[in-house]
């Protein structure tokens, strides 16, 4: 046989060789993918696999497990390995007293659902609550939440309204004063509201340096007549104006004009 035409037939058999390995690859993914549907359509049959126990983990205080229950249990469908895990964990945090919720399967049958409730530090704007973070929620009822604290402030200013607040109690509670309420109005102006009912104006010019003027003076000008002060007012360049129970305002160290 002459030589081009034992190249070519060798040439040939080797492109039949290897097409018949592609077509065997191929095979044997095809066989490959159709038993992987077939397993997944097998372990997917609730009937098989089904959800046995819903176990709800959590430290309740405010939020009610009836409540949570309810909520997840639309989605709480399908099989071990079919149900939708992220549905049931957006339903859980969607309800306000639910902070962070995670849904995890736990074999043979059981899904567990860990709650991590709110915890409320304040008041906000009347309606809402804050939690430790800052962020606001606001439940459709709120609990026994009344000693909290209560804030107020522009939207978006929740966590810098919360830590002002912290700030300003620790300042005030060297003097023995207890700060119940503290408000940020629309302009940025700042009133405070003692637990002894005494109303402090700081207002939006400076009112950190003004509340320091405010606690050297107490000792030596409002600390013996607590029940008698009412309200005073620090938005002066260099003093501050008094009411006591009774009495007009009585201004101290203020010649100048008062300030914002």
């Amino acid at each position: 046989m002459p030589r081009p035409e034992r190249e070519l037939r060798a040439q040939l058999g080797e492109l039949l060789r290897t097409h018949m390995r592609t077509l065997s690859g191929l095979l044997l993914l095809a066989v490959l993918a159709v038993l992987t549907a077939a397993g997944m359509r097998w372990m997917s049959d609730p009937v098989r696999f089904p959800l046995g126990v819903v176990e709800v983990k959590g430290e309740f205080r405010y939020l009610m497990k009836e409540q949570l229950q309810d909520a997840i249990v639309p989605y709480v469908n399908g099989g071990f390995f079919t149900v939708d895990v992220a549905a049931i964990r957006r339903a859980a945090e969607a309800l306000p007293w639910v902070q962070e919720a995670s849904v995890q399967r736990i074999w043979p049958e059981t899904l567990r659902v860990q709650v991590v409730e709110q915890q409320p530090v304040a008041h906000w704007r009347g309606s809402g609550l804050l939690n430790d973070q800052g962020v606001a929620f606001f439940p459709e009822r709120e609990a026994s939440t009344v000693e909290l604290p209560w804030l107020d402030g522009p939207p978006g200013q929740e966590r810098n309204v919360l830590e002002h607040f912290r700030t300003v109690q620790a300042t005030l509670a060297r003097l023995g004063l207890d700060l119940q309420r503290m408000t940020q109005d629309e302009r940025r102006a700042w009133q405070l509201q003692l637990a002894n009912g005494v109303q402090l104006e700081l207002g939006r010019s400076q009112p950190w340096q003004r509340l320091q003027r405010f606690v050297r003076v107490w000792p030596e000008v409002f600390a013996a007549r607590q029940p008698q002060l009412k309200r005073v007012d620090m938005r002066y360049s260099n003093g501050f104006s008094v009411v006591w129970d009774g009495q007009a305002a009585d201004t101290r160290m203020a010649q100048q004009d008062r300030t914002g």
